[in-house]
């Protein structure tokens, strides 16, 4: 393309036979000026189109495709685009953060990583839904943004086709299971603020897929690492809950990042400290790359 900028900035200067007529002072300083305003040019859109942004930016909330359940009822499966690269956003369930028609509060995140996440969470809708939308509406930075759930042929998914998004593509059609996550304490908890909250979670795992650091890929980040490994975020809650151990959501496709080595009955402590009261909740993942299971705690946060 930059190629065929320049030469339409040349076109102008091309004599008969299409060649340059060098035979005046100013033919030569006309060419050299259009040349270096041509590279400019090149290089400002070179930039502009690889510039990122740190915070400010809108969340795109993402319809993933849809699942029918044994009971013939339906999932629909949603995931997010964060556009800013560290900006971390809180959006509680409300005029900014909902969903329609019906009762606004699916579920949802309220709590936004920074960047593509895929296959969050799931609505369960009636075996007669039919042809109706499901929208899920997210206002962030004054802008506003919509996913449109419905159930077209094309969009239906399985664990195949989420296995192929999550890893970058190429998976192998291979029996795999989900992990499995167990929370010793219970899923409801309370804590004061400050002080360390502590959750056990016992992960467990076929075996599939085997251990593989995060590739290279184009464009970057598109290949995540393979194996087992614990992952816990914070997804409602008024203030910021920092964890201890933490990885980054999207951390696992960092080139050459690999999972840590479990302990070998996969029991694993981690520590959340909460910024203010309030009710949070929280979400440990047993994660291995293909798939991921959920467990959610609710934690009642006093002054």
């Amino acid at each position: 393309m930059a190629g065929a900028l320049l030469f339409c900035c040349l076109l102008p200067l091309l004599g008969e036979g299409g060649l340059v007529n060098f035979m005046t002072v100013s033919s030569q300083l006309r060419i050299v000026s259009v040349v270096c305003l041509c590279l400019l040019v090149m290089t400002m859109s070179s930039e502009a189109a690889a510039q990122t942004y740190h915070s400010g930016q809108n969340v795109q909330p993402v319809f993933e495709g849809w699942e029918q359940n044994p009971d013939g009822s339906f999932n629909m499966v949603f995931g997010y685009l964060n556009r800013n690269y560290e900006e971390q956003l809180n959006i509680p369930v409300g005029p900014n953060n909902f969903f329609e028609p019906g009762d606004p509060d699916r579920g949802q995140p309220a709590y936004f990583y920074p960047r593509r996440h895929r296959f969050v969470w799931r609505v369960r809708v009636p075996a007669d839904w039919g042809d109706k939308e499901l929208v899920w509406t997210v206002t962030a930075n004054g802008r506003t943004d919509r996913a449109v759930g419905w159930l077209v042929p094309e969009q239906i998914i399985d664990n195949q086709v989420i296995s192929m998004n999550r890893s970058g593509g190429g998976t192998q059609e291979v029996v795999n299971q989900a992990p499995a996550i167990t929370l010793s304490e219970g899923l409801k908890r309370s804590v004061v603020v400050g002080e360390a909250l502590m959750l056990t979670a016992v992960i467990e795992d076929d075996g599939v897929p085997e251990m593989r650091p995060a590739r290279n890929s184009r464009p970057p980040g598109r290949r995540n690492a393979l194996g087992l490994r614990l992952a816990w975020i914070q997804f409602r809650g008024p203030g910021t809950v920092t964890f201890d151990p933490f990885t980054m959501p999207m951390a696992d496709h960092t080139p050459g990042w690999t999972p840590p080595e479990l302990p070998g009955d996969g029991t694993i402590v981690t520590t959340a400290r909460f910024s203010e009261p309030g009710t949070y909740v929280l979400r440990g993942m047993a994660d291995d790359g293909y798939l991921f299971t959920p467990a959610d705690v609710t934690v009642t946060v006093t002054p």
